[in-house]
């Protein structure tokens, strides 16, 4: 399901923001401009809906707890940030979109971690929305002209790091297991990490966590030299 609901937001982002950059092409920059907006608020809104889905429906089941429903998970933050993100066109939060939000929401959609509810298939598919969202929001301001600072991967890793230390000690005080920082999502490749101890596995988080950004940002300052050199 969340193939099928990544590959048709896709489609409808890419459409969306060809018509927004040949709206723009043509001098329509006003008509341009409201389309856009329509898109952003549409996927912001989304990403809201299906994290107030979540939280009603484990309050529902009486799952509700602070271990479970604070936005300290990575996509949590972002689904919170992604309107914002998109509406205010801050440069510093779409690289954080880009370089953490993105691979981490696709990671979530190849290895979903939903909580088992009496409603699955609704649970199921608020999860995959959220996700789904969060990797495809950072498309529009890539696909409609901006160019991404490859230094912007600095911001991705100084907001991890922050995340990482508000979510440490509500771990330690609530039992819960934010950022996947206590233990890993069983049957990932991450629980390969836990095989040597707790401090082993939280700093080969912290590793791979970097080598992403390294990479993304190798790869964006590879695309703004091609592009230099048109």
């Amino acid at each position: 399901m969340q193939y099928a609901l990544l590959t048709v937001a896709a489609i409808l982002v890419a459409t969306g923001t060809k018509r927004v950059r040949l709206l723009r092409s043509v001098g329509l920059t006003k008509r341009a401009r409201r389309l856009y907006l329509v898109m952003a608020w549409t996927i912001g809104l989304l990403a809201l809906l299906a994290m107030a889905a979540q939280v009603l429906m484990l309050w529902l089941c009486g799952l509700l707890s602070w271990r479970s429903a604070l936005p300290l998970h990575l996509c949590s933050m972002m689904g919170l940030l992604t309107l914002p993100m998109l509406v205010l066109e801050k440069r510093w939060l779409w690289h954080i979109a880009l370089y953490a939000g993105m691979p981490g929401a696709l990671l979530a959609l190849v290895f979903p971690a939903v909580q088992r509810v009496p409603w699955m298939s609704a649970m199921q598919l608020a999860f995959h929305t959220l996700h789904a969202a969060v990797a495809l929001a950072p498309l529009l301001p890539l696909l409609t002209g901006e160019t991404p600072d490859p230094l912007g991967t600095l911001n991705a890793a100084a907001f991890l790091c922050v995340l990482a230390l508000c979510a440490l000690p509500v771990n330690r005080v609530t039992g819960g297991n934010y950022l996947f920082l206590q233990l890993p999502v069983p049957g990932t490749p991450l629980a390969a990490l836990a095989a040597h101890g707790l401090s082993a596995y939280r700093l080969s988080l912290a590793a791979l966590a970097c080598a992403c950004l390294a990479l993304e940002g190798l790869c964006a300052y590879a695309a703004s030299r091609a592009r230099r050199r048109r």
